[in-house]
């Protein structure tokens, strides 16, 4: 079961800790270094709630979009689809293991967002994925934000976490981060060496 994780909209979703939208995305999975443990993208509610949370969209806009996925199930399901494989190329590429075609695909979706995202005003200007995306508009936002990341500085700073079944990934700007959370993977890596030098199983 997860253990780093908050509700949302009575929704369980991993608590953010990465210091980047994409990254978000990528942590939506547990288990990246191992043993698979938790998948939290497990319906289109999910990524909806999940995009108005990590920033990735306007959350006051995510209730019309899971209204819009009740409506057409099937659509709704193939985009969830692709936001898990999208998921997986993002991660593959930026931890330097990418399959042959993986950057490919990640530009095919990739130059489909640059084709949906809006430049808005407001108290600050910034950039949106238009609501004529639809469905796709999670999948489309998160391709955006990883692009801007493969092509910033802080790509040479995103580290994967070693915890058992987490492969968390996250951005470290000081240099000496190790874990996804001292909390969590750091605690339980700690009371792991204290049990082998005291000859206690693990826990």
């Amino acid at each position: 079961m997860p253990s780093a994780y908050e509700l949302v909209e009575g929704l369980q979703l991993p608590i953010q800790v990465s210091g980047h939208p994409a990254l978000e995305l990528c942590n939506t999975f547990a288990g990246w270094n191992g043993r698979p443990t938790w998948d939290y993208l497990i319906s289109y509610d999910h990524l909806a709630v999940f995009a108005g949370h990590a920033g990735l969209l306007p959350a006051a806009g995510m209730p019309a979009l899971r209204e819009l996925a009740r409506s057409g199930p099937a659509e709704a399901s193939a985009v969830l689809t692709a936001a898990r494989d999208l998921r997986g190329l993002i991660y593959d590429l930026l931890v330097g293991r990418p399959a042959a075609g993986a950057f490919e695909r990640f530009t095919a979706v990739a130059n489909r967002a640059a084709g949906s995202v809006r430049l808005v005003g407001g108290d600050r200007i910034r950039r949106e994925v238009s609501a004529d995306a639809g469905l796709a508009a999670p999948v489309l936002a998160a391709a955006w934000a990883a692009s801007d990341l493969l092509l910033s500085d802080d790509c040479g700073r995103v580290r994967a976490c070693p915890g058992t079944g987490c492969g968390w990934l996250f951005v470290d700007r000081s240099g000496r981060r190790r874990w996804c959370t001292m909390s969590t993977c750091g605690n339980r890596a700690k009371a792991r060496r204290f049990a082998s030098r005291h000859g206690k199983p693990p826990a």
